[in-house]
């Protein structure tokens, strides 16, 4: 069983996790040693299994395209070396396993749906184990706080996507966006697997953050390890009006269990 400051720690680490463990601890009042001590521990149960920064892609001029794919594979082994393969595609940045109808949930980015539709043949090409897909094109992303671990209602979310400025982004910033989607959090990581100083690393993001690049910073997290099931809805409507779409989305953003 898992406490409330359990579950209070996780909101604030999944809320930005680069926050520092004393001002998490001037919120939990809780010492920066147990902080530390029990984020260890998430790790070692499987609670935490990364670090996630909510990068939006639109600043980049891309488009996310997400594929529903059934699979057909001989055994684990198979599935688990195609799960890896896809790892290795520049143009892929996310997978979901799924249960149910699909058994992947795949994110690939594209500068437009042309570029998308050449990438996701040619990928289906080289993967026969991959027959039968439904394509969804995200207009825009709304990402919740995970207010299911703190039992309290939403009040605010964050959007990636859409249309927006594309922006200008030199060598040192992918560098920096590349560290942080490979796990790295603290300054000191960053500047090392950049090869610049703390001071610049620090000054580079918080005018990613300026500019909207970086929009959050939150953690991979495994419901599952703490007895929580995780499910897709996919919702099809039609003639709606634009008030009842609002409705809808204000609706999301203020139940807890919707993330």
């Amino acid at each position: 069983m898992f406490s409330k400051k359990d579950l209070r720690l996780l909101y604030e680490l999944d809320s930005h996790y680069r926050q520092p463990y004393s001002q998490i601890g001037k919120k939990l009042r809780m010492s920066q040693q147990l902080i530390s001590h029990k984020v260890k521990q998430f790790h070692k149960k499987g609670i935490i299994t990364g670090h996630c920064p909510l990068i939006d892609y639109s600043r980049f001029g891309l488009l996310t395209f997400i594929v529903f794919f059934k699979v057909h594979y001989h055994n684990e082994a198979s599935f688990a070396k195609l799960i890896e393969q896809m790892k290795t595609q520049e143009h892929i940045t996310g997978i979901i396993e799924c249960d149910g109808k699909y058994d992947l949930a795949v994110i690939f980015a594209a500068k437009n749906p042309s570029s998308f539709n050449k990438k996701l043949k040619s990928f289906v090409s080289e993967n026969p184990a991959l027959r039968d897909w439904t394509i969804l094109t995200t207009v825009v992303e709304h990402w919740y706080p995970r207010n299911y671990l703190v039992g309290k209602e939403g009040t605010h979310d964050v959007i990636i996507g859409g249309d927006r400025e594309e922006l200008s982004v030199d060598e040192l910033d992918k560098k920096i966006i590349a560290a942080l989607t490979e796990g790295k959090k603290r300054v000191v990581e960053i500047s090392q697997a950049t090869g610049t100083t703390p001071k610049t690393v620090l000054a580079r993001l918080k005018n990613l953050e300026k500019k909207q690049i970086i929009r959050g910073y939150r953690l991979v997290l495994n419901p599952r390890a703490l007895g929580i099931a995780t499910n897709v809805l996919l919702i099809k409507y039609r003639n709606i009006t634009g008030e009842r779409e609002e409705e809808f989305r204000s609706f999301c953003k203020y139940n807890p269990h919707i993330v």
